[in-house]
């Protein structure tokens, strides 16, 4: 019971600071985002502190704040998008820098250094154009959109656990996540695509059909961003990525489900959509 408390107490007060910050101002997104991103990757770097592993922990940082502010700048119209091409030499410093850091498995250490960036700070840089959205005009600040996308996550989120606790019999990726069940899954889609009719009425610039889609793919996306990050936790054999947040555990646990449906999402917007 003290857990359940913590743990509600917790992603109320969490959902609640996002808001703000989402809402308050694109400067105050961009601290929120910037620290989420920075904890996240500290947070996958700790997860090979017991191994021979040893990721470029600063490189990370340095690259991973460097993408999501050139994609700030870029989705708001101050910077071209060539600029994003600045980041591809900060790739190839990953590796020079290995030379000089004589450290075992350089090859492992460059891998995990340059993933740690492509699964977390590229999908929340990506954030960025849903806030300068074309739709809305393009450089005006408008976080609808990304705090519709979080909303579709959490509706998923909540009614799959709700129906899986109810009627769940049949695990859906036993072997990773022991708990999640078809029939969850299904529950969570048929709510969470309900859903976007509302969603279609807040923001009526997206078609009805559109919202389906966008909610479908969320949900599909966030699944195995979710399933991503619990077979990360197994591997290691730990329960949670981190302690940062009680009752929830890290930044990992709670936005994993983010770090796939974002991409997926801009994509759909870019292609279809804009």
């Amino acid at each position: 019971m003290k857990k359940f408390i913590t743990r509600t107490i917790t992603g109320i007060a969490l959902v609640l600071v996002m808001l703000t910050a989402i809402i308050a101002s694109q400067y105050s997104f961009a601290v929120l985002f910037l620290v989420i991103m920075i904890a996240g990757v500290g947070e996958f770097s700790r997860l090979f502190s017991h191994s021979e592993i040893k990721p470029n922990k600063l490189l990370a940082y340095l690259v991973s704040i460097l993408l999501f502010g050139i994609s700030f700048l870029v989705a708001k119209g101050v910077l071209e998008v060539k600029y994003l091409l600045g980041i591809l030499p900060f790739f190839l410093l990953i590796m020079a820098a290995e030379l000089y850091r004589k450290k075992d498995n350089p090859v492992e250490n460059i891998a995990v250094t340059t993933f740690s960036i492509i699964y977390l700070a590229f999908p929340l840089s990506l954030i960025n154009f849903l806030v300068f959205s074309e739709i809305f005009g393009g450089n005006s600040y408008t976080p609808k959109l990304l705090i519709a996308l979080f909303s579709i996550i959490w509706i998923y989120d909540s009614g799959a656990y709700l129906v899986g606790v109810s009627i769940g019999k049949h695990r859906l990726f036993e072997r990773i996540s022991p708990k999640k069940s078809w029939e969850g899954a299904i529950g969570g889609t048929l709510i969470a695509v309900g859903a976007s009719w509302i969603i279609s009425g807040i923001i009526p610039e997206i078609k009805l059909i559109h919202w389906i889609a966008i909610s479908a793919l969320t949900v599909v996306s966030s699944t195995y961003g979710d399933l991503t990050e619990s077979m990360f936790k197994r591997y290691f054999g730990i329960k949670d990525s981190g302690n940062i947040l009680p009752g929830h555990g890290g930044v990992l646990d709670r936005f994993d489900s983010l770090f796939f449906a974002a991409p997926v999402v801009v994509m759909y917007l870019k292609l279809f959509v804009e």
